[in-house]
């Protein structure tokens, strides 16, 4: 199956959102961040929904292959591709907790030992996926939507219970702490709307001949997700207009939705249809994808660099100088070290390996 460079410019251009918000947000005077704030107001939900849904995406893609390859080899297993799927969820998962355990004693409250991080959001949803990733492409969208309904519906009755001691109080540390962050009902909706695309795409890509599979992409996948893009925007806009900048609310999941379908549309369009060479024009995007999770986790330290420091003006100087420095360091480490760098692709080859000889345990005994 033809591997689609728009995914990761999707998801470098993600990472890239995140990583400029945080640090414009960290390293700008107080008093002048009205200006930072309105303008990510538009972009930090797209950002933050773009990697969920990628993220939800590439698992369906990955989870198809794995059983078509299961079905073609007698190496390759469905327990093997289930162990490796599962072993690389929790792997990421003591990653996250011990990003949390690092920020807890670093602000010295131990509350942020659970937080929804992005590392944390997606093993789970990895986790809570599995099973689902079998089902049909409509439940999984019902089932995304409905869990942004209950997200809607739960958070103002639990959010009056923040920090009390009680049942209550848990339930919203466990759901939303912090609120502005990546929290799991939200964020595992999208990724499993993301998956149930990127199923529906995978079944597309997967088609032998070239023209049939370019004719589908075009009038079948594009024309489809463009459409819904469009209404998801629009719904995301109309209902409740002033939520739909802010981060968690139904209205900014639907716009955010929307935004990411309508431009995954039109990069897939400009690749397939040779409008554009990816490798080319947007290997900046790549880097930041193939090191997405060792840029989110690295990232931090840059808090202390400039912390409230900088005007509108110098704040952006530093910025540009910043990413130039940071993709020339990820163009010297992808050429020198190449995946050994990448947090993303050692964690799969470590989960092969240990669920490699999980099966060879079995067949032993």
């Amino acid at each position: 199956m033809k591997r689609i460079q728009s995914i990761d410019m999707i998801r470098g251009f993600c990472i890239f959102l995140m990583v400029l918000g945080h640090v414009l947000d960290w390293w700008i005077l107080w008093h002048e961040r009205w200006l930072i704030n309105f303008l990510f107001s538009f972009l930090a939900p797209i950002a933050a929904t773009g990697f969920l849904f990628i993220s939800g995406f590439s698992a369906a893609i990955a989870y198809k292959s794995s059983v078509r390859k299961a079905a073609a080899s007698p190496d390759a297993t469905m327990s093997q591709a289930r162990n490796t799927y599962i072993l690389r969820a929790l792997l990421l998962l003591v990653i996250a907790f011990l990003y949390n355990i690092a920020i807890a004693i670093g602000i010295n409250d131990l509350r942020w030992i659970w937080a929804w991080n992005a590392l944390q959001t997606i093993s789970i949803s990895l986790l809570l996926a599995w099973p689902l990733l079998r089902t049909s492409i409509n439940l999984r969208l019902i089932l995304g939507i409905c869990l942004l309904i209950i997200n809607e519906l739960l958070f103002p009755i639990l959010s009056p219970f923040e920090d009390q001691p009680n049942i209550y109080g848990v339930l919203f540390h466990f759901f939303y702490n912090p609120i502005e962050a990546f929290t799991i009902l939200a964020y595992f909706a999208i990724f499993i709307i993301g998956s149930a695309f990127g199923d529906f795409f995978y079944n597309i890509n997967s088609i032998q001949d070239q023209e049939e599979r370019k004719n589908s992409i075009k009038t079948i996948f594009l024309r489809a997700i463009f459409v819904i893009g469009v209404i998801f925007t629009t719904f995301g806009m109309i209902y409740r207009f002033s939520d739909f900048l802010t981060r968690r609310t139904i209205s900014s999941m639907f716009y955010s939705i929307g935004v990411v379908l309508i431009l995954l549309a039109i990069l897939i369009y400009l690749e397939e249809f040779e409008k554009i060479n990816p490798k080319k024009r947007y290997r900046f995007f790549f880097y930041y994808s193939f090191y997405s999770f060792t840029i989110y986790i690295l990232h931090d330290p840059l808090y202390f660099l400039f912390y409230q420091q900088l005007n509108q003006v110098i704040v952006w100087g530093a910025a540009i100088g910043l990413f130039v420095l940071l993709t020339l360091l990820l163009r010297i480490l992808y050429k020198k070290v190449g995946s050994k760098a990448s947090l993303k692709t050692q964690l799969g080859i470590l989960s092969l390996i240990i669920a490699k000889r999980i099966e060879h345990r079995k067949r032993n005994n």
